[in-house]
């Protein structure tokens, strides 16, 4: 398994992100996606990518753990409905890993809220 998957499952089955999203039975039905999500795919939904990945570094040397940092972003209609989405992948993720940062945009063309979740994982 990789984080990506893993972090795709999480999400997918969590109670409060499908409450926003919908329940998916395949990854084929669903509002998660890898990297980045069809200009047509229905709102509210949620893409991710790996952003950063580094070898954690101690005073013996290079240990076998890694670092990835993951942009989670969750896209809506409303700014209220990316908040609140981002809210439950963030319970959704408490004590796997912890957040690097949270910030909003706002895309004027598509009229789209979004909040990225920068999440870090250890692996």
């Amino acid at each position: 398994m990789t984080i990506e998957s893993d972090l795709y499952t999480t999400l997918n089955t969590n109670a409060g992100v499908r409450a926003i999203v919908g329940e998916a039975t395949s990854p084929q039905q669903s509002r998660i996606y890898p990297s980045i999500a069809p200009e047509s795919a229905a709102l509210p939904r949620i893409d991710y990518l790996n952003v950063a990945g580094s070898r954690i570094h101690t005073l013996p040397g290079t240990g076998n753990m890694i670092r990835k940092r993951i942009q989670i972003n969750c896209h809506a209609r409303t700014y209220t409905e990316s908040k609140t989405l981002a809210a439950a992948v963030i319970a959704a993720l408490e004590g796997d890993g912890y957040l690097e940062l949270e910030f909003d945009l706002y895309d004027s063309t598509t009229q789209i809220h979004t909040v990225i979740v920068d999440w870090s994982f250890l692996t």
